[in-house]
């Protein structure tokens, strides 16, 4: 894992400036503390901030130059299959000079052109310079695992694998970006299309290759991955066994994540997803894993119950973080994570994963963590109302009987939950008086709207004005309702911005970050899933259940509730020792014309006198207004 930053002037006659690219490679030194490396030729600068991974020899440092000097590569993430692809690129004549897969990615891309990455599986952004031709070749792996941050200009294109690398070697780009604003207050996901939260810094979409002529001055720009229901099916589902299917799919995603040349270790929440992958690596690969886990005394917030017990199965070497913030400065550890970022953030759960990540360093370089298996397998409570929806869909007595029992299960376990999966399909399905029975059962009080009163808007007059408050999204419709959904938050709606945060928090530490559920085979496998492999006879996530059983304790087996990495942010608005700070922070937000001040303190006074949980919308004001001190801003209304 690692920093990328470079930029090209479009006038072939100007010359870079050694010392702009530096500026942009040491604000990203935190992604490679291990070597740094600078190109400039002419009118192209690339720079590399490295983390020494596989082939710790200075060989491995970028930018790398291919065996004849005609390909310059500087590259950030991992091609896991890089020793397969390596032994097929030598039976066709390619020379080699090192251990690394980055050398990989030149000769492949030598031999099979921008098809190259057809081929790879892993988690990359990378620029190829070709010397001979004059063309730069840029790529982002399939879901957006490692980033990349783009700006076209009339005189130059810049690039770097975070924003504050583009600022840093051109200052004039750190200009917030408005609608970002709006989207983001009304909850839209980060990394969801090309908008950051820059003006004019794009992110580069995933999926995605581009070769810029130097001397035309001319893009071509292609997706190399989509999604295609029919031909993942017949590739993953079709005359298999599905459950033994996944079962080898996941531990090949594993075993191909666990090579390295440092110690890998892995994140554990105590959830289906973390635990089934320390307990493939000890219990299938042997290794006693290193695990990584936060712990906080709030009831709601503590699964160490569940961290204990995959432990103790697993022999690990555990590593218990208490990020309780009594003796910390929690602010400083916000503005840190939005520099880290690159941008606000949308919960405080960040700041376990941040802890998280913070306790893992000096100890491994490398985690693996559950990323994907929810929205792949339909692992939250909402994806029920999905899962109903199919079964109503199908029009039998016996879809019909399975949707009640599914409701009942739901108002025994997650009353509270009702509310979320509630839908006039459902509940003309099973009849009014019978819903409204099971949202009566004791324990479900309902959390209503989260919007303030009409008398209260959430932006005000002057704000609306200057941003898009309209959006447009492409849809991709495949079969079965549930699948449809899964299929848009695991490439819009939900994996996008997860992956951004989990980049971000690992790399503020120098970790990389690997997350085996993303493996493309097991997304295209997912996404062709039946539904009914994902949610059934009640149990979300089934089939991870019914394949990985043995990788389990019991107990965590049979879980049904979940939580990730919670933070209890609410209880420190009203009970933290920087209680003061934080209202300060979130009143000042008011000041910029973007909320009315009489809206940020309705959310605060209903949160302090206990009327209604408001943690999630005032965390927000807080970390814009945290952010926005640092960018170059108009003294106008939303400024």
């Amino acid at each position: 894992m690692c920093g990328i930053a470079g930029f090209i002037y479009k006038d072939a006659g100007k010359s870079v400036q050694r010392g702009r690219l530096k500026k942009m490679t040491d604000a990203i030194a935190h992604r490679g503390p291990d070597a740094e490396g600078l190109f400039v030729e002419k009118n192209i600068a690339l720079g590399h901030r490295r983390l020494s991974i596989i082939d710790l020899s200075d060989k491995g440092n970028q930018p790398m130059f291919s065996h004849d000097n005609r390909y310059v590569i500087v590259f950030n993430g991992e091609i896991y299959n890089y020793i397969e692809l390596k032994q097929e690129l030598q039976k066709k004549g390619a020379v080699f000079q090192n251990q690394t897969d980055t050398e990989v990615i030149m000769e492949a891309y030598r031999y099979w052109g921008a098809n190259c990455v057809k081929r790879f599986n892993g988690m990359w952004a990378f620029c190829i310079y070709d010397r001979h031709k004059g063309q730069l070749f840029f790529s982002r792996d399939r879901f957006a695992i490692k980033p990349l941050y783009f700006v076209d200009r009339e005189d130059a294109i810049i690039f770097g694998s975070e924003a504050k690398a583009v600022i840093a070697g051109f200052p004039e780009e750190n200009v917030p970006d408005l609608t970002m604003v709006y989207r983001f207050l009304w909850a839209a996901p980060e990394d969801r299309d090309e908008t950051s939260y820059y003006k004019n810094i794009k992110i580069f979409e995933r999926a995605s290759c581009m070769l810029y002529d130097i001397q035309r001055k001319k893009w071509k720009k292609g997706i190399y991955w989509d999604v295609d229901e029919e031909k993942f099916r017949r590739k993953w589902i079709t005359g298999k066994n599905p459950v033994h299917t996944f079962r080898y799919l996941i531990e090949d995603a594993v075993k191909l994540r666990l090579r390295a040349d440092v110690e890998v270790g892995a994140c554990l929440s105590g959830g289906l997803d973390s635990s089934t992958i320390v307990g493939i690596c000890n219990k299938k690969y042997k290794i006693r894993m290193h695990t990584f886990s936060s712990i906080y005394a709030d009831k709601d917030c503590n699964e160490k119950k569940y961290i204990d017990l995959v432990n103790q199965y697993n022999h690990t070497v555990p590593h218990y973080i208490y990020p309780e913030p009594e003796n910390i400065d929690l602010l400083a550890a916000f503005q840190d994570i939005i520099y880290h970022h690159d941008g606000p953030n949308l919960g405080a759960s960040l700041y376990s994963q941040y802890s998280v990540m913070q306790g893992v360093k000096g100890n491994v370089k490398i985690v693996l963590d559950g990323q994907g298996a929810d929205e792949l397998f339909a692992g939250y409570i909402p994806y029920y109302g999905y899962y109903l929806s199919d079964l109503l869909n199908e029009g039998t007595i016996r879809s019909k009987i399975k949707a009640v029992k599914t409701l009942a299960a739901i108002a025994q376990e997650w009353p509270e939950m009702l509310d979320n999966i509630q839908s006039d399909a459902v509940i003309n399905a099973i009849g009014a008086a019978f819903y409204q029975k099971l949202r009566n059962r004791p324990g479900n009080k309902g959390k209503g709207p989260v919007s303030p009163e009409g008398s209260h808007p959430l932006f005000t007059e002057a704000f609306l004005s200057k941003v898009d408050t309209h959006v447009a999204y492409s849809e991709k419709k495949i079969t079965g309702v549930l699948n449809t959904r899964l299929c848009k938050d695991v490439t819009r709606d939900s994996i996008p911005s997860l992956l951004h945060n989990e980049d971000g928090n690992s790399m503020a530490f120098s970790i990389e970050s690997r997350v085996p559920f993303l493996d493309y085979r097991i997304v295209e496998f997912g996404l062709a899933l039946n539904g009914k492999y994902k949610i059934h006879n009640e149990w979300t996530k089934w089939i991870i259940r019914k394949s990985c059983r043995k990788y389990l304790p019991k107990e965590v087996a049979n879980r049904r509730n979940k939580m990730g990495f919670p933070a209890p942010f609410a209880r420190w608005l009203k009970e933290g020792r920087q209680k003061e700070e934080l209202k300060e922070l979130i009143y000042a937000f008011g000041e910029r014309s973007i909320v009315p001040k009489k809206t940020i303190d309705f959310y605060y006074q209903q949160h302090m006198s206990g009327k209604a949980d408001r943690n999630a919308i005032l965390y927000k004001f807080l970390v814009l207004e945290l952010w926005l001190r640092t960018c170059h801003t108009e003294k106008t209304a939303g400024a």
